[in-house]
């Protein structure tokens, strides 16, 4: 009874990391678009523009704002998947190691008082 348990466990820690990384997989790539893309080179084109004068500083303030939330708001997505990839890494370890779900019991150090 106690393998099946183990195995339960196994399986539902297997499905749930596979999801978690299905989910960081799309946010991050979902993140390299728009960084790659038109945010960051936008952002760089206005300071461009700024310095050569093409646009006045009233237009430049509110772009760059919008500029700097827009990057914010990625900085914070990326933080949110790292975090689930080091959630996934602790579920990973946390695992039952192939000896136990064949059977043989695993030996841990006793705790000493």
């Amino acid at each position: 009874m106690l393998k099946e348990e183990i195995a339960k466990v196994s399986r539902a820690l297997a499905e749930r990391s596979g999801q978690l990384n299905d989910l960081v997989s799309k946010s991050l790539n979902a993140l390299r678009d728009q960084l790659g893309g038109s945010t960051l080179s936008s952002y760089l084109a206005l300071q461009g523009k700024f310095t050569q004068g093409e646009i006045g500083e009233q237009e430049y303030n509110m772009q760059r704002d919008y500029f700097r939330n827009e990057l914010s708001g990625m900085i914070r997505r990326l933080d949110e998947a790292r975090k689930l990839m080091m959630i996934m890494a602790q579920l990973e370890s946390r695992s039952p190691s192939p000896n136990m779900q064949s059977g043989q019991p695993v030996n841990r150090p006793q705790p000493t008082s």
